[in-house]
């Protein structure tokens, strides 16, 4: 899939959530952002740079098992494994409620209080999780670009979820996002039971600019009340 191999993963713009139109809205996963070019069992991983990542090998087997189509690119987020069962207040595929002794060492050097820049400094800190290539992977997939030799990305966001959800099946280390529809206010506890902060709001019609930023993306944290 040449066609494919200069593609990024798409940013999110800084766009109020209330001015997104028509949003759906899903729990915003901490992890590293990848594209998964899956081709005839072959697992090729790009990171946000575009650099390809060796190792993961139990993960790439998984996807070319969970991958129903000859050709896919899958947007998602990389994890630690094993994807553990969201079950009452247990933490998330791949999240702990435990900060970790990087994630605490970040947190003191950005300080406490309530300013808005460093709440969202302490955010983007939380987001990173380190999975070494020799470490149990998982991956979490958000959206799909290609699809047997066909662009998806001028596709509107509320099709290519549901195309997601045919070529893709959930296995032991792939899974899917949920995805629901305003009002979001009543998942705000259950997210924030299983270590979610921040949720996505985007477009239903939003389409995909590999390596761009869009305004019909964006982030918000989870109210803790």
């Amino acid at each position: 899939m040449t066609a494919t191999d200069t593609w990024r993963p798409m940013a999110f713009g800084r766009q109020e959530p209330k001015r997104i139109r028509d949003p759906l809205c899903e729990p915003l996963w901490s992890g590293r952002r990848v594209l998964a070019e899956i081709e005839a069992g072959r697992v090729t991983l790009r990171d946000q740079r575009g650099a390809v990542l060796d190792g993961y090998d139990g993960l790439r087997t998984a996807l070319a098992q969970s991958a129903y189509a000859s050709e896919v690119v899958i947007d998602g987020y990389l994890l630690p494994a094993p994807i553990r069962d969201t079950v009452g207040a247990e933490a998330p595929l791949g999240m702990d409620t435990t900060p970790t002794v990087g994630q605490m060492s970040r947190q003191m050097l950005l300080g406490g209080g309530t300013n808005k820049g460093r709440e969202q400094r302490e955010l983007d800190a939380a987001r990173a999780v380190d999975v070494p290539p020799d470490a149990p992977a998982a991956m979490v997939a958000v959206d799909v670009l290609w699809l047997d030799g066909q662009s998806l990305v001028d596709v509107p966001l509320l099709e290519r979820k549901r195309l997601l959800d045919a070529v893709l099946v959930d296995h032991e280390l792939v899974r899917r996002t949920v995805v629901v529809r305003p009002p979001v206010e009543a998942w705000y506890a259950q997210w924030r039971a299983l270590g979610f902060r921040e949720y996505a709001v985007k477009a239903a019609n939003s389409r995909y600019e590999p390596g761009g930023a869009s305004d019909h993306w964006t982030t918000a944290p989870i109210p803790k009340r």
